[in-house]
């Protein structure tokens, strides 16, 4: 019994011996199986980057060249409208100046036609005035010299009508107190000094004179004049009057 209990017991050392190899060489054949499985995923995934990262230059690529074409074919256009308009502003270049030749000619033409009917016109004009200056020249020294004539002895006249006016106007506001020695009439002013109206009608201050009424002396032996109104004076050697009273 004991024996039989002893050969199993070898029996299972024996087995678990041969078990446990069995068991690691299956588990490091499953690890490299993993691994591999692991690897070839991996290259799967670099493989895929790869070619995500060729199709994303490819498409980059794709839409530089496209914005390139785009560009030159803006540029083209734009070089092409520039032509364009540098073509239409030299024609309306040439035409301007065309046509302001010909306005200039045709300005310059008119100014000359102007300027010879002008220059025609003021030669009869003035043929036209020297005539009528040439009849008028002897009638007008006629009627000039009567004129002139006329015209001095009217001055004359006024000139004799207003002394008169101006002598009678004189005589009419100032107050006549004698006259002189020759018999111009003296008239006494309105400051009371006593004058005559000379032939120029001027104003001749006199104190002496006919009729002047003498009352008296001064202590220098001035004489003494009584006025027209009752007034004693006396003339000062500068011929001014100087009023005195009546009982000197």
């Amino acid at each position: 019994m004991k024996k039989t209990i002893w050969l199993l017991m070898l029996a299972a050392v024996f087995l678990g011996a041969q078990v446990v190899p069995v068991a690691l060489a299956q588990d490091k054949t499953e690890s490299t199986t993993t691994k591999k499985k692991k690897d070839k995923a991996k290259d799967k995934v670099e493989k895929a980057k790869d070619k995500a990262d060729k199709a994303k230059d490819k498409a980059k690529d794709k839409v530089k060249e496209k914005a390139d074409k785009a560009k030159d074919k803006a540029d083209k256009a734009k070089d092409k409208a520039k032509a364009k308009a540098d073509k239409e502003k030299a024609k309306a270049d040439k035409t301007k100046e065309k046509l302001t030749g010909t306005a200039k000619e045709k300005a310059e033409a008119a100014q000359a036609t102007e300027s010879k009917e002008a220059s025609t016109t003021k030669t009869s004009m003035k043929d036209k005035l020297k005539s009528a200056a040439s009849k008028l020249k002897g009638k007008g020294k006629e009627a000039g010299e009567t004129a002139t004539t006329t015209a001095t002895e009217t001055k004359e006249k006024v000139t004799e009508k207003a002394s008169a006016a101006t002598t009678s106007a004189k005589e009419a506001k100032d107050e006549a107190v004698g006259k002189t020695a020759d018999g111009k009439t003296v008239y006494e002013g309105s400051k009371g000094g006593h004058y005559y109206t000379n032939d120029k009608g001027d104003k001749t201050y006199v104190q002496d004179f006919v009729g002047a009424k003498i009352v008296g002396k001064t202590k220098k032996g001035q004489n003494i004049y009584e006025g027209p109104r009752g007034g004693h004076f006396y003339y000062t050697e500068s011929g001014n009057k100087v009023y005195v009273k009546k009982d000197q």
